[in-house]
């Protein structure tokens, strides 16, 4: 159950308050997501009736993260307030980190954006061989379903490869960054050994502290 912090596609309801409430209105185990990054945050999400967390951003920032280094570093480097939700992506709401790309779609016009959403479209026609039949397809589907305009259904057909290029190809100006707002307070790189066992040690340490 992610709330409104997570990275990627996202709400708007905090993950505070969208946990109390699903873990009240369902009879299945509840796992947290969004804004997590620590045993604090464990702590949290157990106390508002999860059985569990998800932590995107915290493990894709670690050192066994494939993550390319160029692309790693914008991560590392980035604020709170760096990390935002845009539409302009794929005419949904993403949380991703301000880079060059995001800049240039929210200071470009309708034929810029429809410029570049139908140059992104035919990259992904070119990579994976798909038909312009099969590109109409999906387009006018997420049309349909998510009114979205011509651009950006274009550029939500080609979504995954901008995010390919970011977070697989290490090229963290022309592809998108998806990041929880977490990405903000997170400034090292630990295995994901040590990361799990900071995040017992802390969630037993805060425990012990409530309880005394």
């Amino acid at each position: 159950m992610q709330g409104g912090e997570g990275g990627g596609h996202t709400g708007t309801v905090p993950t505070s308050l969208l946990v109390s409430q699903s873990a009240d209105a369902v009879d299945v185990p509840v796992v947290a997501a969004g804004g997590l990054r620590d045993g604090r945050g464990l702590v949290a999400a157990l106390a508002l009736g999860a059985e569990g967390v998800a932590m995107g951003t915290r493990f894709v920032v670690t050192a066994e993260s494939p993550v390319p280094s160029a692309t790693m570093d914008r991560f590392l480097k980035a604020s709170v307030n760096d990390v935002i939700v845009t539409t302009l992506v794929d005419g949904m709401p993403q949380r991703v980190i301000v880079n060059e790309l995001v800049h240039q779609l929210e200071s470009s016009n309708p034929v810029g954006l429809f410029l570049r959403a139908l140059r992104s479209g035919l990259q992904y026609r070119k990579v994976t061989g798909a038909s312009i039949r099969d590109l109409l397809h999906s387009a006018f589907s997420m049309r349909k379903h998510e009114r979205l305009t011509r651009s950006q259904m274009l550029m939500a057909a080609n979504a995954p490869m901008l995010a390919k290029k970011a977070m697989t190809d290490g090229d963290p100006v022309e592809g998108y960054l998806p990041s929880g707002t977490v990405a903000g307070v997170i400034d090292d790189l630990p295995t994901c050994a040590e990361l799990i066992e900071r995040i017992m040690d802390e969630a037993e340490q805060t425990l012990e502290a409530l309880t005394n």
